[in-house]
């Protein structure tokens, strides 16, 4: 039987001081004791998962006794930048008593008699409960805040020009171009590290423009999916999603977007805050999608005349929410081995696109009022940004690259040193 559809995660959290019933405690019928068929050993959490995130979760690194598991008063914190970001939303802190430790087993009393809001009995990876997330890189275990770019998951996979009825449970090729106009099936790979099945998986897929900050206000669903996953060893803790939707963008903005995915399991497991950040919540992995214009094919870019602009089109990017606080906005040429991803264009592991040699200078205009139309002029590789509704736009006079190589930069902001968003772009020449 298919997991029943989930309720909306926008609701708040439940009561956390509200007991257990029987029969959230355990999958048997009403008049079988849970506690009977095993002994001192619920077999599933609910209601208060909502609130413990502390560094032995594997959410955090911080020390116990750190008032707030996931930010640094000192701002030399070893968090995405470092230091802290003023005002922004971070993981909520939580603890626990120490009651479960090794040897030790947890009891109904441990459930039915709460200890309170982000209060639990023992670390979030020792518990049975599911550990669902996506990875921000390859090399991603679930620790947050992710250390480095976290908006190029390799865990959102697209094929381009294919409806979703029509396409493979699994993608047969990686890192394709979506199509304007036209449907592009989006898939994504999820995972669950924790003691338990994740029984009632969600799996949400959003578009959204380019933006250095996401939020809520910000997002697309496209739609959602349901699964179940088995807990880690088991042979079935990982499995790739296909989006039952299709997506069809549009091109705009240069062709340029942001992909979401969102995992989580109901009851067990839920969406998590923040929100959408994809930085500090593990449910949430961010992706950027280049859109090709209808009847556009991947060799376009060859056939731009000797010495042209590799990007025709500046891109828009929008910056906030700032959360009260100004923002920096930087812009960087980086060297395609830093991008993991590339290793798809060239379909061998280890070999990425070469750095084409720089021709030009990549910059971002001053910040503009998202109503106060194109920015222009008085471009830079750093802006200060301030207030919620503003852009910059990106653009390059870099040629276009030689076959077989990729002028790639990344734009990161920062408030306070700490990056709260960041855009990857990669302009590829023809393949080889």
């Amino acid at each position: 039987m298919p997991p029943r559809r989930a309720a909306s995660p926008a609701a708040p959290p439940p009561n956390p001081a509200r007991p257990a019933t029987p029969e959230r405690d355990c999958d048997e019928p009403r008049e079988v004791d849970c506690g009977a068929r095993k002994p001192g050993r619920p077999s599933r959490l609910v209601e208060r998962i909502w609130y413990f995130d502390r560094d032995d979760d594997r959410d955090c690194d911080r020390p116990r006794d750190c008032d707030d598991p996931c930010r640094d008063p000192s701002g030399k914190g070893d968090g995405p930048g470092g230091g802290v970001r003023p005002g922004r939303p971070t993981r909520p802190p939580g603890s626990d008593t120490g009651a479960l430790h090794p040897g030790v087993g947890m009891t109904p009393g441990d459930i039915n008699d709460p200890n309170g809001p982000g209060v639990f009995v023992g670390p979030r990876a020792q518990l049975d409960l599911p550990y669902l997330f996506m990875r921000a890189n390859p090399a991603d275990l679930g620790a947050r805040p992710v250390n480095g770019p976290f908006w190029e998951s390799p865990d959102i996979l697209l094929l381009a020009g294919v409806d979703p009825a029509t396409a493979p449970p699994k993608p047969p090729a990686l890192g394709q171009i979506a199509i304007a106009g036209e449907p592009n099936t989006i898939y994504a790979h999820v995972w669950n590290f924790g003691n338990a099945a994740a029984n009632e998986v969600v799996v949400e897929f959003y578009w959204v423009n380019p933006a250095l900050g996401i939020s809520s206000a910000s997002v697309n669903l496209i739609a959602q999916a349901f699964t179940a996953l088995g807990a880690k060893g088991s042979g079935s803790s990982h499995r790739v999603v296909k989006c039952p939707v299709a997506w069809v963008p549009t091109y705009v903005n240069g062709g340029h977007e942001c992909l979401l995915v969102r995992v989580w399991d109901n009851p067990s497991d839920l969406p998590g805050l923040p929100t959408f950040d994809a930085s500090w919540n593990r449910h949430i992995a961010q992706r950027n999608i280049h859109v090709n214009a209808p009847g556009q094919n991947a060799g376009a870019m060859a056939a731009l005349r000797p010495g042209a602009p590799a990007l025709q089109q500046p891109i828009l990017l929008k910056v906030g929410p700032l959360f009260g606080a100004p923002a920096t906005v930087e812009v960087q040429r980086v060297a395609p081995t830093t991008i993991p991803w590339l290793q798809l264009h060239t379909g061998q592991r280890g070999v990425f696109p070469a750095l084409a040699t720089p021709t030009g200078v990549p910059t971002l205009s001053p910040p503009t009022a998202m109503a106060g139309g194109f920015p222009t002029g008085g471009g830079a590789a750093s802006q200060q940004v301030h207030g919620d509704d503003q852009h910059v736009a990106f653009t390059t006079t870099d040629a276009v690259p030689g076959r077989g190589e990729a002028h790639t930069y990344r734009v990161t902001a920062t408030q306070d040193g700490a990056v709260f968003g960041g855009y990857t772009i990669v302009l590829l020449g023809p393949p080889k």
